[in-house]
């Protein structure tokens, strides 16, 4: 049978974070009943449509945010149970769930790992109290090693912290702090991201005001020299860009998207990948909901994949990855020669230590990470 994915996007949070520019639904609590009806009118939808979804069985599943862990469990219990008889779930498969301190308690917990659900990603972005003020989040460090504590306690064997960098006023003492406490509580696995400013958010606003001081390229580059040696030694090997594991706890989710696999996305503003198409649903909720109200998908826009557009993809999220992209893989499925088409651009990179090749994998230094836009700008497909 071939492999499929879930994503399920569940929008509700206590408040808006300053960064955030991700579909969320803060203050909207009266709508929680409602959606979560949308939700499995659409997965039906998709049973009833698309009969070919007999040939796969699901291999993850992802329940994204916004902040899942808001909701009262009783929902995401249904919601899975529905998955359950909708879809073929293969056994202990890697089942994650998004969290935020301050959303969770012993008995939720339990009711997700009764559920099935066995992995969790907890949303620390900084052990820094004073920054995590300005970054809008309603919680502080002690309630984030409470949190650890007992989510630990409840069972959870395969636990994942979310964390930034270059954030308003963080120096390289921040992180190394942040570091010494990710080595105290030991998780299974760390993203790390860089922090974007995204147009419609409260920091893009602060920072045309010119009100957001933010670290420099150079602390950004120290920052994240820093991150990855540091969390080697805790023998949380990077594989990815951002994304930091103990051997045995990648993401396997995330490792879909990366290798260009397909999943189904349901929610807002959801994504997918399927039959070579690639998806996103409706962002408005009205339109979402008007949408299924009629029986329809709710899906905004949709796109056919070309071969090119299959190349480039592979390439880029292929290279997203500490092993990079095989050529022998780009031959195989595409009869593609990336380095007959790219080879002055890539020998180029190669001298300058910013590409690696070996055993025909490229794949970009810890250095020829910080360019590795610049790259994908100067290749030819």
């Amino acid at each position: 049978m071939k492999k499929l994915g879930i994503y399920i996007h569940i929008p509700f949070c206590k408040e808006k974070c300053y960064y955030c520019d991700f579909i969320t639904m803060p203050y909207q609590e009266k709508r929680i009943d409602e959606y979560f009806s949308l939700l499995g009118k659409e997965i039906d939808m998709y049973k009833e449509k698309f009969k070919n979804l007999k040939d796969y069985e699901i291999d993850s599943i992802y329940f994204g945010g916004g902040t899942p862990s808001f909701v009262n469990s009783k929902y995401i219990i249904n919601l899975i149970s529905l998955l359950k008889k909708t879809f073929f779930i293969k056994d202990n498969i890697e089942f994650t769930i998004e969290t935020n301190p301050d959303t969770l308690d012993k008995l939720k917990l339990e009711d997700y790992l009764n559920s099935g659900i066995n992995r969790i990603s907890l949303g620390v972005q900084t052990f820094n109290d004073s920054i995590l003020k300005t970054l809008g989040r309603n919680h502080n460090s002690k309630t984030i090693l409470n949190d650890i504590k007992i989510i630990r306690e409840s069972g959870f064997e395969n636990l994942s912290l979310d964390l930034i960098m270059g954030l308003p006023k963080q120096k390289l003492r921040d992180i190394k702090n942040d570091l010494k406490i990710i080595k105290e509580v030991s998780p299974n696995h760390i993203s790390y991201y860089d922090l974007i400013i995204e147009k419609n958010t409260r920091f893009n606003k602060l920072y045309k005001e010119n009100k957001l001081i933010l670290p420099t390229e150079d602390e950004n580059r120290n920052f994240y020299k820093e991150i990855i040696s540091s969390l080697d030694k805790m023998n949380l090997k990077q594989y990815e860009i951002s994304n930091f594991a103990i051997e045995g706890f990648e993401s396997k989710h995330n490792l879909k998207y990366w290798n260009v696999n397909e999943y189904l996305g349901f929610g807002i503003g959801a994504s997918g990948y399927i039959n070579n198409y690639r998806y996103t649903n409706e962002y408005r909720y009205k339109d979402y909901k008007n949408k299924i109200d009629k029986n329809i998908i709710p899906i905004l826009e949709k796109e056919n994949l070309t071969r090119e557009n299959k190349i480039f993809e592979k390439i880029i999220m292929n290279m997203r990855l500490v092993d990079g992209v095989s050529l022998k893989e780009l031959n195989t499925e595409f009869n593609y020669n990336f380095m007959e088409k790219n080879k002055n651009i890539i020998e180029e990179y190669i001298s300058l230590n910013l590409l690696n090749l070996k055993n025909d994998n490229l794949s970009f230094t810890e250095e020829g990470f910080n360019i590795s836009n610049k790259f994908f700008t100067d290749i030819s497909i």
